[in-house]
């Protein structure tokens, strides 16, 4: 995978798409709550720059997303008056945040481990032919 910033940054670009949709289909209860979720769009864009200009902080960002999409979620699904495209569409954020999390951070080092441990193997192999 080679441009896994690009990904990972076009991920989260749909998730900010998402989230402009969510905003058409969720009744907000107060100003406060959409204070709050135009701030997480916002922060959703900058992240979605941050990623591709690749900033190595952006991370940390991207997991504080990710919390609060799951929050967000577990508080959802529990209420019945909230339209189903939201509820929907806040799963596919979760998800889609996860994945361009794992694509960014956790496929890269799963390699790295793969690389060290196929060394060490085949080390061994070389050690145990020549015995």
């Amino acid at each position: 995978m080679k441009n896994r910033y690009a990904l990972s940054s076009n991920l989260i670009l749909i998730t900010f798409l998402i989230g402009i949709v969510n905003l058409f289909f969720y009744d907000y209860k107060s100003t406060q709550e959409l204070v709050i979720f135009i701030s997480i769009l916002i922060t959703r864009y900058l992240l979605f720059i941050l990623i591709k200009r690749r900033f190595g902080w952006s991370k940390y960002l991207l997991v504080l997303i990710i919390i609060r999409s799951v929050y967000r979620l577990c508080v959802v699904m529990g209420d019945v008056d909230i339209h189903p495209v939201t509820k929907i569409n806040l799963s596919l954020q979760a998800v889609i945040s996860i994945l361009a999390f794992a694509i960014l951070f956790i496929v890269p080092k799963l390699k790295e481990w793969t690389n060290e441990r196929r060394k060490y193997l085949s080390a061994a192999r070389v050690s145990n032919a020549q015995h």
